[in-house]
């Protein structure tokens, strides 16, 4: 009997399944799912800044730049691949921000820094440029005072723009000064490529100036080319 109780289970159809199923539910509308990403976009990005500000109130030494400062620099140098020479250089002379710390006044920071990095290494090349053998020195010369114009063209440029007020960090300021720290970097690369190829020996002091110039450029570029995001996340 159970087992005809069982195949008469399988031919049989309960009132419950005669009735017609209920519609399935809508999927969400696109507008919905825009604002959905929108709502966790805002929530990410205040959790950054969260982080960034933490430990604000804590009591800084007097050899380093107060937390919050220095979280800023931190934050800003992760974008770059010298991140630790990026905080080295600029900590030392945030004193020059005056509590402005904000992805702006950073770069304007590093480029003020990296010019004058740049035009000491122009000096110390002109300093050995004696040896009318040596043609990769000339060259060299010649090569960071024009990496050295590049570089005080970008600065030029955004006083230029502050100076009239509003939002200076427009397109065409990051496009330009993207190109002159680009153009910068080549300098360098082909004085570096001509000593090389030339097999001419510079001391050691200049060695490590021109590794330093080269990261310093590299950090200004990275800073501006993220310039977006980190405006993002500090505003």
């Amino acid at each position: 009997m159970e087992s005809i109780n069982t195949l008469k289970g399988y031919d049989k159809v309960s009132d419950q399944e005669n009735q017609i199923p209920s519609p399935l539910p809508k999927p969400p509308s696109r507008k919905t799912l825009i604002a959905t990403v929108s709502v966790v976009s805002l929530l990410l990005i205040l959790a950054a800044v969260v982080a960034l500000t933490a430990g604000a109130f804590t009591r800084p030494s007097h050899n380093n730049p107060p937390v919050s400062s220095s979280n800023s620099l931190k934050a800003v140098c992760a974008v770059t691949r010298y991140p630790q020479t990026c905080f080295d250089a600029l900590s030392s002379s945030s004193s020059s921000l005056d509590g402005k710390i904000n992805p702006e006044s950073i770069l304007e920071l590093s480029l003020q820094v990296t010019a004058k990095k740049v035009s000491n290494l122009s000096v110390s090349f002109r300093s050995i440029n004696d040896m009318p053998e040596e043609a990769a020195v000339g060259d060299c010369v010649k090569l960071y005072a024009d990496a050295v114009s590049q570089v005080n063209e970008s600065v030029s440029e955004i006083e230029r723009e502050k100076k009239k007020g509003g939002d200076w960090l427009t397109k065409n300021v990051v496009g330009d000064v993207k190109t002159w720290i680009s153009a910068a970097m080549t300098d360098g690369e082909t004085c570096s490529d001509g000593l090389e190829e030339m097999g001419t020996v510079v001391g050691n002091e200049i060695k490590k100036k021109m590794v330093t110039v080269s990261e310093m450029l590299s950090i200004s570029l990275a800073i501006v080319s993220e310039m977006q995001k980190l405006r993002m996340v500090f505003h």
